[in-house]
């Protein structure tokens, strides 16, 4: 069977109805058998969750319990359990502030695996990063070859794994992109979807420029100079796992997910 695997932005999973989109792309390919997550985005121009939470370790109590509103917000829109008293005391534990931040990716990889009835595997039994806090990626790989043989469908956070003590290390921000591309490379995926709220790589910023079109295909050593430049569409450090593998990446567009998007592949 092809394996896809599927990684949803902070914009994808803001809401509810976020959530819903993204199990409906889930379902209608049954090869897209691992989704990576991050926390939700913003919601009508208010903060991240992970803004919330980086607020709420520089000392704004209230901005912890913003984020667990956060999620309430979605689990009553789904119609689950919001399991407040388990969230706000996951939060509340964390004592550490990349615990603290990843906690938005675990709680969410959490409530949309409840949605879609999927496993959830927490990122730090399976992203390794060693006592320095550098990310290793060959035991990282390992681990998620063993997942791919065990475990043929996932829900896996994005944005952070652990180091040999178990203590969470986060990657940079909007890492989960770097997740994504991880796990494609240790299941021996045939395609990594990441999918965002552009339609793909364009020629200019559409929000700038209403003349941008849609460029459909690139190459990794041109994404990589783009990177270089400055464009944000994909994080940088998330080209490499994928391109090694020989694993094309596939932008898509979250809200219309019957456009063609840009696919990324070869040099």
């Amino acid at each position: 069977m092809d394996i896809i695997v599927c990684k949803f932005g902070g914009s994808c999973v803001a809401d509810s109805e976020g959530f819903r989109r993204a199990r409906g792309i889930l379902e209608a390919d049954p090869a897209r058998r691992y989704a990576v997550v991050s926390a939700p985005g913003a919601v009508d121009g208010g903060p991240k969750v992970t803004d919330l939470l980086e607020a709420a370790w520089n000392g704004d109590n209230a901005a912890l319990n913003r984020a667990a509103d956060r999620f309430h917000r979605i689990a009553v829109g789904l119609g689950l359990d919001p399991e407040d008293a388990l969230t706000r005391e996951t939060l509340r534990r964390a004592a550490t502030r990349d615990a603290l931040l990843s906690r938005g990716e675990y709680l969410c990889a959490r409530l949309f695996a409840r949605c879609i009835g999927w496993p959830l595997v927490d990122a730090a039994d399976c992203v390794c990063f060693d006592g320095a806090g550098t990310l290793s990626v060959p035991d990282t790989l390992q681990r998620l070859r063993r997942l791919a043989r065990t475990t043929p469908r996932a829900v896996i956070p994005g944005f952070y794994g652990a180091d040999p003590s178990g203590e969470i290390v986060t990657l940079p921000r909007n890492g989960s992109d770097i997740t994504g591309a991880l796990v494609a490379a240790g299941t021996g995926a045939d395609l990594y979807e990441n999918w965002t709220d552009v339609p793909g790589l364009m020629t200019a910023d559409p929000a700038q420029s209403p003349e941008a079109r849609l460029i459909p295909a690139a190459t990794y050593p041109q994404m990589r100079r783009l990177a270089q430049r400055g464009a944000r569409v994909l994080h940088p450090d998330c080209l490499a796992p994928v391109e090694q593998a020989g694993i094309p990446t596939h932008l898509m567009w979250f809200k219309r997910p019957d456009r063609p998007g840009t696919v990324i592949s070869g040099g």
